[in-house]
């Protein structure tokens, strides 16, 4: 599955630089010198349909793998993202590092902008998405078994991605609440809400709930999303923010896609994987057994009601009728 990653991460890079190039070139033409949108723009018209040509491809690879080659993804984040430690783990560092640098840089510079108290509240989000992303590539390998001290924290870890994106969602609405033209902020609000939902359903496995198919898909296009957006007019900080969070869907999508394994597999390895990821019928619950104790009616307590007699209690009652018989003998 090496290659098919590759091809998958590969294919959605080449669909954000086209992406880039296309928000771009819309942003020089494609609007007035008092920020109205030049109505039938041919630029805006190419990027709609690169938009839909960079979803049909990406959804087509998720379908391909999951209906074409049958194939299922590890339960455990660890071994979903399960790769090479002496790679993988420095370049989620650099990633890491990247968000947490945008987010001071966002931190000192926010005090002369609108809206300064959340865009310093979304740079210590920032922080904790960071912390929280290492946290989660600091798993590589490693096995979570239910209740573990280990699966406890990789929840907490990526919750907080998913929290970063829904208050930067709320910060990016609230910027742009009172702006009439759509295409100034329409891309933006695009791609973090894709964000949201691919570092959502990457999640999914921490919490035993994964969906992987619906993951490698997001973080695709999730990435590209971000791509597009870099163009656009905004602090530098929030910039590197928005590459970081592109370069981490890109990498949670590789890594899954690359531990892909056939459905036979997965099951035989992890008995009910294939039941929580959709790929199985759950199984139907067995039926309960009779109760080997006869009802003589009068009482619908259950079988709880029922009182057993033991043999020291008849024994008793024995004795007790053979004293009386033998008083009414003499």
């Amino acid at each position: 599955m090496r290659k098919n990653a590759l091809t998958l991460t590969c294919t959605a890079c080449v669909f954000g630089a086209f992406g880039v190039f296309c928000r771009w070139i819309q942003g020089m033409s494609a609007f007035e010198e008092n920020g109205l949108y030049k109505s039938g723009n041919v630029w805006g018209i190419i990027l709609i349909a690169m938009y839909l040509a960079a979803a049909a491809s990406l959804f087509g690879f998720a379908l391909y793998f999951k209906r074409r080659e049958k194939l299922a993804s590890p339960p455990e984040l660890g071994l979903a993202i399960a790769g090479n430690t002496r790679l993988g783990l420095p370049v989620a560092a650099v990633m890491a590092l990247a968000m947490a640098g945008g987010s001071v840089m966002l931190l000192v510079t926010a005090g002369g902008e609108e809206f300064a108290k959340l865009l310093r509240l979304l740079a210590l989000l920032g922080l904790a998405c960071a912390a929280g992303f290492m946290g989660m590539a600091g798993s590589m390998n490693k096995p979570s078994p239910r209740g573990s001290a280990l699966e406890v924290g990789l929840c907490l870890a990526s919750a907080l991605p998913v929290a970063f994106c829904c208050f930067w969602l709320v910060v990016s609405y609230r910027q742009d609440a009172a702006t009439s033209v759509v295409w100034s902020y329409a891309p933006e609000i695009l791609a973090l809400a894709v964000s949201l939902l691919a570092l959502f359903y990457t999640a999914g496995h921490a919490y035993g709930r994964p969906r992987p198919f619906a993951a490698v898909f997001l973080c695709e296009f999730g990435a590209f999303c971000c791509f597009v957006t870099l163009p656009d007019e905004r602090l530098f900080a929030l910039q590197v923010m928005f590459f970081a969070l592109a370069v981490m869907q890109l990498y949670f999508g590789l890594l899954i896609t690359r531990n892909l394994r056939p459905a036979e597999e997965i099951d035989e390895l992890y008995p009910g994987a294939l039941v929580s990821e959709g790929l199985a019928e759950p199984p139907e619950p067995e039926e309960p057994e009779e109760s080997p104790l006869e009802d003589m009616g009068g009482d619908s307590g259950g079988e709880e009601r029922y009182v057993e007699v033991t043999d020291d209690f008849l024994s008793a009652d024995v004795k007790e009728d053979d004293g009386e018989d033998g008083g009414e003998a003499k």
